[in-house]
């Protein structure tokens, strides 16, 4: 466990913000919003006094992630997609750290089902294919309650050798995400690739999640966050980290295929 404390000269109430450490390693996702969180400690000293960070080094799930973060014993702190079941079980700080930019989606695909995206231009006709996705990621529920053909995997690593063995058609990424994750498993999984032409839009934000346990650790984040939003920060974090992937993804020339809930 990680210890990193700030101090001030004066005397305050020291707030503890445990976080998860990530399942995947440091990669620029967790480096950004490790960063989003630290700024906003760090810019709320003046009124807020010291703080003690911790990463928890616990592998968790999202589904193990709500249900600890619950009581805020292990963990107090985690950011995820917003959804109405992290709302009802943790103060949820209602700005979106990504800017929307979770909402855009690319899909990975199998090279030798490539033809089959070639006719595609609406909903419907995506439907016709299977996206394969985690079982508690919240973007899973959404699939769900659009009707759509979906199979599930209990794991995360279970998505992509799932569709190496082309048990489905398509898994949804964000542009942030999916190119990172190819490269990173190019040697084990070689015949996977971004699908060139389409996108998907589904509405979808990130928020910083509190436990109610720690009201006091969320009312910090949230000035801190306001603090950024003000002065253009979270933008300039989020082009820090995610720009090449933005230029990259290239949406413009993208048919775009908008996801109706």
């Amino acid at each position: 466990m990680f210890t990193l404390c700030s101090f001030v000269t004066e005397v305050y109430s020291i707030d503890e913000v445990k976080l998860l450490k990530p399942l995947l390693g440091m990669d620029k996702r967790e480096r950004h919003k490790d960063e989003v969180i630290f700024r906003a400690l760090e810019i709320t000293i003046p009124e807020f006094g010291s703080y003690l960070y911790h990463a928890v080094d616990v592998n968790m799930t999202p589904g193990r992630a709500l249900y600890s973060i619950s009581d805020g014993e292990l963990i107090n702190t985690y950011i995820a997609a917003s959804s109405k079941t992290w709302d009802e079980r943790a103060i949820a700080i209602k700005i979106p750290i990504r800017r929307g930019l979770m909402s855009y989606r690319l899909l990975l695909i199998h090279k030798a089902d490539l033809d089959k995206f070639a006719n595609i231009k609406t909903l419907e006709d995506l439907n016709i294919l299977t996206a394969g996705l985690q079982r508690d990621w919240v973007i899973t529920e959404m699939f769900e309650q659009a009707n759509m053909n979906m199979t599930t995997s209990h794991t995360f690593e279970g998505v992509f050798s799932m569709l190496e063995k082309r048990r489905f058609d398509y898994t949804p990424r964000a542009i942030y995400e999916a190119y990172d994750e190819l490269n990173t498993r190019r040697n084990k999984l070689p015949n996977l690739m971004v699908e060139p032409n389409l996108a998907l839009y589904i509405p979808l934000v990130t928020h910083v999640y509190v436990s109610k346990s720690a009201p006091r650790i969320a009312q910090r984040i949230e000035a801190g966050l306001r603090k950024m939003e003000k002065n253009k920060e979270l933008d300039k974090l989020l082009n820090k980290y995610y720009e090449e992937d933005i230029k990259r993804a290239d949406l413009a020339n993208r048919r775009i295929i908008y996801f109706d809930k």
